[in-house]
C-alpha cells in the first residue's frame, strides 16, 4: 500500500513540474495533477445530482402516453385531453423557474395567436403546421415524432407531415419509400451536387428525375410511392391528404394518382397540388410525365385538420445554411405551407467551435429568425437552446466550456427578435448532464455524449410538451 500510495504522489508531483507534460520524440506522456482529481470529484458530484431513477420513470411514463389514443373512428369523441390521465411530472425535477418557454421581457403573448390556434385547429377544420428544424439532434425524427404525437393527441391530427420527395437512406423507420425512377439529387448540405439555383427545398434540397441512357423522348416518366407502416407513434402511421411540391417552370407536367390526372403548364413559382383520400390511408403513389428540369421538393402527409409538425433534420448543420437559400422561395414555402411556429434546434455543430465571442452566430441567427418571421403575419419562433454535450479534456468527461456562450447567443438572438427560447440544457440538468443521461438503464444519451438516444428524445419531447401545455394554460 506504501509502495502504490508513493507512486501516485510521484506522477502527481510530476504533473505539477511538466504540467505540459513530456514529450519524447513524437509522443507527449502527460500526468495526472491534483487539480484534475479535484474536478474529476466535482464532476462526480453533479452526476449524482441529477435524479437517473427519475428520468427512467419519466421515460416510462411517456412511453406510455404515447401509446394512449382514444382515436374512435367515425365517432364524434376524437381526443381526450391526457393531461387529466393522472400523469403528473414531477415539476421540481432539475426543472427551475428558467427551464420553461422563456420571453423576452416576459411577453408570455408571442405565442399566444399559436396557442389559440391549436385550441381551435380541430373545431375550425384547419392544419396548424410546426416546422421542427434542427441538426443531427432530431434526426430520424427523434423529440419530433413524439412531440408530434403528444399534440395530436390533444388537438386532432395524423401523419407525418412534409417528407423529402425522394431518399437514398430513408430515417424514418416508419416510412418506406418505394422510388420506380432514379432521381438526382441537387443539396446544400455534405458533398453532393450544387444546384444551379438557390430554390431549395426546407430540407435544402431538390430532387429531378434522371434520364436513362436509351431514352430519347424528351419527357420524362418516373412513378413514386410512399407507405407508413406500424413502426412509430400510432398517428404517424395514417393520413388523409398528401400533397406534392414541385415546381415545373419549363416544362409541361402531367401528375397521375388513384384519385384522379392532373395536368399543368410550365410555371416558375411553387406549386401545391393536394389530394383528399377519403379516408385514412397509409399508401399513396404517384406517376408523372414532364421535363428534365422539374424540380422536385417534398410531400405532406396529414389529416384535413389539427396539428401537422415536420420533422427537418439538417445532418451537420449550424443552421446557417438556411441563409443560402433563397430568402423569396423559403418564405413562399413556409406560408403556403400555413406554418403558425417555427422550431429551430441547432448548435450542435457550433459549440466544438472555440471562440471568445459568438456574436457573429447570434447575427446570423438573427438574420434567420427575421426571414422566418417575415414569410407571413403570425408566424412565431421557438428557440430550442443548444442541448448538452461532453467532451475528454486532460483525461476527463466533461461538458463543453463553450456551452453557456452558445446558449447566450441564442437567449440574445431571441430577444433582439422578439421570440420565444426554451433552455434544454437547463432542461436536461446542466452541466455535466448528458453524461449522466448516458449511464442510466436503459441509456438516455448515446456513447458519444453528444446525441440523445430514442429513449431521451422521449424525454425532452415530454418536457417540452408539457411546457406547451402549462403555457397554453396561462393563454
Amino acid at each position: 500500500m506504501l509502495f502504490l500510495l508513493s507512486c501516485l504522489g510521484a506522477f502527481l508531483l510530476l504533473g505539477q513540474v511538466f504540467p505540459t507534460g513530456i514529450t519524447i520524440g513524437d509522443h507527449n506522456i502527460r500526468f495526472f495533477k491534483i487539480k484534475n482529481l479535484i474536478e474529476q470529484a466535482v464532476t462526480n458530484k453533479e452526476i449524482r445530482a441529477i435524479d437517473k431513477s427519475g428520468l427512467i420513470q419519466l421515460q416510462q411514463k411517456a412511453a406510455i402516453l404515447a401509446e394512449e389514443d382514444t382515436l374512435i373512428s367515425g365517432g364524434k369523441k376524437i381526443d381526450e385531453d391526457l393531461s387529466n390521465s393522472g400523469f403528473r411530472p414531477n415539476v421540481e425535477f432539475h426543472i427551475d423557474s428558467a427551464s420553461g418557454i422563456q420571453y423576452p421581457a416576459g411577453d408570455s403573448t408571442i405565442l399566444k395567436s399559436f396557442f389559440q390556434g391549436l385550441d381551435s385547429a380541430r373545431r375550425k377544420g384547419e392544419i396548424v403546421r410546426i416546422l421542427h428544424i434542427g441538426d443531427s439532434q432530431i434526426e430520424g425524427d427523434r423529440i419530433s415524432g413524439y412531440l408530434r404525437q403528444r399534440l395530436q393527441q390533444r388537438f386532432g391530427g395524423c401523419g407525418p407531415g412534409l417528407i423529402p420527395f425522394s431518399e437514398e437512406t430513408v430515417s424514418r423507420m416508419y416510412l418506406r419509400m418505394d422510388g420506380y425512377t432514379q432521381t438526382k439529387k441537387f443539396q446544400l448540405l455534405g458533398k453532393g451536387m450544387r444546384g444551379e439555383h438557390s430554390r431549395y427545398s426546407l430540407f435544402h434540397s431538390f430532387f429531378r428525375l434522371k434520364q436513362d441512357s436509351g431514352q430519347t423522348n424528351s419527357n420524362l416518366n418516373g412513378t413514386f410511392a410512399y407507405h407508413l407502416n406500424n413502426l412509430g407513434y400510432r398517428r404517424n402511421g395514417y393520413f388523409e391528404s398528401a400533397t406534392l411540391l414541385l415546381r415545373n417552370r419549363d416544362s409541361r407536367l402531367e401528375l397521375n394518382t388513384s384519385s384522379g390526372n392532373r395536368s399543368f403548364a410550365p410555371s416558375d413559382s411553387l406549386r401545391f397540388s393536394t389530394w383528399n383520400m377519403g379516408k385514412p390511408t397509409r399508401d399513396f403513389s404517384v406517376s408523372m410525365e414532364t421535363g428534365a428540369g422539374t424540380d422536385l421538393y417534398g410531400v405532406c402527409l396529414d389529416c384535413k385538420s389539427g396539428v401537422a409538425l415536420d420533422n427537418i433534420a439538417l445532418r451537420g448543420s449550424s443552421g446557417l445554411e438556411i441563409l443560402k437559400i433563397n430568402p423569396k422561395f423559403l418564405q413562399e414555402q413556409i406560408r403556403r405551407l400555413n406554418t403558425r411556429l417555427v422550431i429551430l434546434q441547432f448548435g450542435v455543430n457550433v459549440v466544438p467551435y472555440d471562440a471568445s465571442s459568438y456574436s457573429w452566430y447570434e447575427n446570423n441567427l438573427v438574420k434567420i429568425i427575421s426571414t422566418i418571421k417575415n414569410s407571413a403575419p403570425g408566424i412565431q419562433v421557438l428557440v430550442i437552446g443548444v442541448s448538452d454535450m461532453a467532451r475528454k479534456k486532460n483525461g476527463i468527461w466533461g461538458s463543453f466550456e463553450t456551452i453557456p456562450r452558445v446558449i447566450s447567443a441564442q437567449r440574445n438572438a431571441c430577444v433582439r427578435t422578439n421570440s420565444a427560447f426554451w433552455d434544454m440544457y437547463q432542461v436536461m440538468g446542466g452541466k455535466n448532464a448528458i453524461i449522466a443521461w448516458s449511464k442510466t438503464s436503459p441509456p438516455l444519451a448515446g456513447k458519444d455524449l453528444i446525441h440523445l438516444t430514442p429513449k431521451g428524445a422521449q424525454v425532452v419531447g415530454e418536457f417540452l410538451f408539457q411546457a406547451i401545455q402549462k403555457e397554453i394554460s396561462k393563454n
